[in-house]
């Protein structure tokens, strides 16, 4: 696997430094004003982003699990479809982009979008996909998979 460049130089100080003042403000309980800044580091990365290593895997799953905590749908939906996009994952098979989605869907409420997200990480990996904490999920799947099968 061919790994993809870093972000060097002046650009990544200017970077290291949006994100620092967005995670004082994540720290201080300002969840809007953290994601303004991440939205500001988000914005200048290069085009394409996906062509660049970290920044933009790590900036695109914390805006999925800012814009959930927030209840925002459209937005976390939005960043869902990137997480995958950065990660190269576009027949959404990885493992770590599915619990991603999953989980966010699962916490929005979203509970029949999450059990097809679950049910796709169980063909793909079974129960091992489950592991630690995220056995809330395996079993929130299995109970719903058994009401269904009736």
């Amino acid at each position: 696997m061919v790994r993809k460049p870093e972000i060097e130089g002046p650009l990544r100080i200017e970077i290291d430094s949006i994100l620092q003042r967005s995670g004082k403000a994540y720290q201080e309980n300002n969840l809007e004003l953290s994601l303004k800044l991440g939205i500001e580091a988000w914005n200048i990365i290069p085009d394409p982003k996906s062509h660049w290593d970290y920044y933009p895997q790590s900036l695109s799953t914390s805006f999925v699990e800012d814009f959930s905590r927030l209840g925002k749908v459209s937005e976390t939906k939005k960043w869902i479809n990137t997480v995958y996009e950065m990660y190269g994952d576009p027949d959404r098979q990885d493992h770590y982009t599915l619990m991603i989605e999953g989980s966010a869907l699962y916490k929005l409420g979203l509970k029949e979008e999450a059990y097809d997200v679950f049910g796709r990480i169980y063909e793909l990996y079974d129960r091992d996909g489950f592991k630690g904490e995220h056995l809330e999920y395996l079993e929130f799947y299995l109970k719903e998979r058994a009401k269904r099968r009736g």
